[in-house]
């Protein structure tokens, strides 16, 4: 019986070596990370409505957090680090292909 758990254990090691992007995130996961990301993002608009005087802004809920800002912050460390240079280097080509989208996005809608 250990026997199998040793297998196991070393199948699982295997296929861990092969992640060369981890992240860092704690045991809520996504879902926490998501949570936290909007709670910063409500607070931000809040200070901006309180430091201009107007309230419109704060009914308004914030909007969805991108996949992609969501996967770069669940493999940046607290030091502002990326987990592995792999994982920069993914991060990195997303960035790049998030903004060739949203530019040919806007090219599109100012030829039509």
């Amino acid at each position: 019986m250990f026997d199998f758990f040793q297998d196991v254990q070393k199948k699982a090691q295997a296929i861990q070596k092969q992640n060369t992007a981890p992240h860092v995130l704690s045991h809520g996961g996504y879902e926490y990370l998501e949570q936290k990301l909007i709670a910063e993002k409500t607070k931000k608009k809040l200070e901006e409505a309180t430091q201009s005087g107007t309230t419109d802004g704060v009914i308004d809920p914030p909007s969805p957090i991108r996949c992609h800002v969501k996967w770069k912050m669940a493999r940046t460390k607290k030091t502002g680090q990326m987990t592995s240079e792999a994982a920069k280097e993914i991060a990195e080509k997303i960035l790049s292909h998030f903004q060739l989208r949203i530019l040919t996005m806007f090219v599109y809608s100012v030829n039509s």
